[in-house]
């Protein structure tokens, strides 16, 4: 374990860019009341025990410089953004049940009854049109033609060998949409959820079996997808649906992205550090006593989610209000605060390709 706290803090190091970086909620101190309540959950399972009402966050563009961060543009009153892809002349950002993608065609929006609580996108690597969405509301991947909205492929990780969870008593329940899986549960006397209409029927966090919150691509166009609960990054065969767990022993982890051709990064959110790994090593980063650490946070860390950039990686650190710049080979970094009731959820680096963001914005909001 690398520990930032020996690390030369430096402001000097990187480039300066430009970022998109989404905003679930501009009420952090409610959602940290709420993650400190379900640490009490008799589960054991991160997150809310009941269903809550979306909250609204927005977006912003600042620019990254030396040793500070400066908002370039903040658009307020989005429901729940979260999730945040860039490629090419592309942007697609999410909200709670919606997908947004922006290009130099214009604005395109596609939504679906089994998207909840959507917590990232993610363009495909080769085909243009097709977007990654993780229904992190229902365990569930969607890929999408974001033109017309339709689905080419699906997965739900109640159909694939992971559907049990856990009660606000801690006892284990089975969850389905199948209404034959329903009846035969029901005779067997088996608890369960039976999810029949997903536009009325909600999970809260900690009753969900995987809590997908990461959807991206590998190379060869399977799928890669962080497991909250189980604590792991499972690669998902496209063509058979199994899934082989690739990255395990993390704690509410995030972001489990390839950052080249054989190299994994995930966030082990509840530890505050960055894993960095191949079959050949695992490299791991960790952000515990850095200072400016929320008092009320105790020792809980938060690290929310991170991005490659050059050679260095952007931490979203939840618990400081900051972005956190690490340089693992000359073991420095560097500390950006931001606004002190800002939920980060998910950055993206603008190369310049992008439709200007705040014209396409402005279309978006138009049409909405």
């Amino acid at each position: 374990m690398q520990y930032l706290k020996d690390w030369t803090l430096n402001q000097h190091f990187y480039p300066e860019a430009e970022l998109i970086m989404s905003i679930k909620s501009f009420d952090l101190a409610a959602i940290r009341k709420r993650y400190l309540e379900s640490r009490k959950n008799k589960s054991g399972k991160g997150g809310s025990v009941e269903r809550r009402a979306v909250s609204l966050g927005g977006i912003a563009q600042v620019k990254l410089q030396k040793g500070k961060l400066e908002v370039q543009q903040l658009v307020k009153s989005l429901k729940e953004p979260r999730g945040l892809s860039s490629a090419g002349d592309r942007l697609a950002f999410s909200l709670e049940n919606q997908v947004i993608v922006l290009d130099s065609e214009g604005v395109w929006s596609f939504s679906n009854p089994w998207f909840s609580y959507i917590h990232t996108v993610s363009f495909h690597p080769q085909y243009k049109n097709r977007v990654l969405v993780s229904s992190s509301g229902f365990d569930a991947v969607f890929e999408c033609d974001y033109k017309n909205g339709t689905i080419i492929w699906e997965w739900f990780a109640w159909e694939n060998g992971i559907a049990e969870a856990h009660g606000p008593d801690g006892k284990s329940l089975l969850l389905t949409r199948k209404e034959e899986q329903h009846t035969a549960w029901k005779k067997e006397g088996l608890a369960h959820i039976y999810i029949s209409d997903p536009l009325s029927d909600h999970l809260p966090t900690a009753q969900r079996a995987a809590f997908i919150n990461t959807a991206s691509y590998d190379l060869q166009g399977n799928v890669l997808a962080t497991f909250f609960h189980e604590g792991s990054v499972r690669r998902i065969n496209r063509r058979d649906g199994k899934s082989e767990v690739l990255i395990k022993g993390l704690k509410n982890p995030h972001g489990g992205f390839l950052i080249s051709e054989s190299t994994i990064m995930a966030t082990n959110t509840g530890k505050g550090e960055l894993w960095v790994a191949n079959k050949q090593s695992q490299e791991k980063y960790s952000g515990l006593d850095l200072k400016d650490k929320a008092p009320e946070m105790l020792d809980a860390e938060w690290w929310q989610n991170a991005i490659s950039f050059h050679d260095y990686f952007i931490v979203i650190d939840s618990n400081r209000n900051a972005l956190l710049i690490l340089d693992p080979s000359e073991k420095q970094y560097d500390l950006l605060p931001y606004d002190k009731q800002w939920a980060v959820q998910d950055l993206v680096l603008l190369d310049g390709q992008e439709p200007a963001f705040a014209e396409a914005l402005k279309k978006f909001q138009s049409k909405d």
